[in-house]
């Protein structure tokens, strides 16, 4: 009785392990997307990632993802088109100054480093459900979790009715962390 009791106790804090909880840097990250426009990539990328990242790998439904970007740094290396971009019609930044992620649900793939994530993904107010596969990788105090997943504009309104822009959008992350 007492062999059982003692593994009650192991099993119940194995599953209990705290998540730790992490802040992402941005100077150390990455936000970036591809999509085409008259048939040419054009790349671009966001800067000001703030928010709370929770993450356990032995622990995943205790696991959590809610960050944002300032929709004002958009950059695709072209002035004249950047301030295009953050316009009604695009990213209405005024309007809507930041691009979230909250996450849902977080499930390993088997693979040691290798999870899915799916959640809520918010542009101009509109919210959709994404999914895609990210890699984590440890540095003492750190973490780098990288994913890539791709999303159809119109689904946030983001570019009108374009006929010479991509519907199809790439957004690849790279989000260094720092445990808190």
């Amino acid at each position: 009785m007492k062999n059982i009791f003692v593994l009650l106790v192991f099993v119940f804090s194995i599953t209990r392990l705290p998540a730790q909880q992490y802040a992402p840097v941005d100077a150390g990250s990455s936000v970036k997307f591809a999509i085409k426009n008259f048939g040419l990539n054009v790349n671009g990328s966001f800067k000001g990632l703030q928010g709370k990242i929770v993450f356990n790998a032995e622990n995943l439904a205790a696991s959590v993802f809610n960050v944002s970007i300032d929709a004002a740094t958009v950059n695709t290396g072209n002035g004249s088109r950047d301030g295009h971009l953050k316009k009604e019609e695009y990213f209405d930044v005024v309007k809507f100054p930041k691009v979230s992620f909250a996450s849902t649900k977080i499930t390993g793939s088997g693979k040691a480093g290798q999870y899915t994530m799916e959640g809520m993904l918010t542009i101009k107010g509109i919210s959709k459900p994404v999914s895609f596969p990210f890699v984590v990788s440890a540095e003492g105090n750190k973490n780098l979790f990288t994913g890539q997943f791709k999303i159809n504009r119109r689904n946030f309104k983001v570019g009108g009715n374009s006929l010479v822009l991509s519907d199809d959008v790439t957004v690849s992350l790279n989000v260094s962390t720092v445990k808190q």
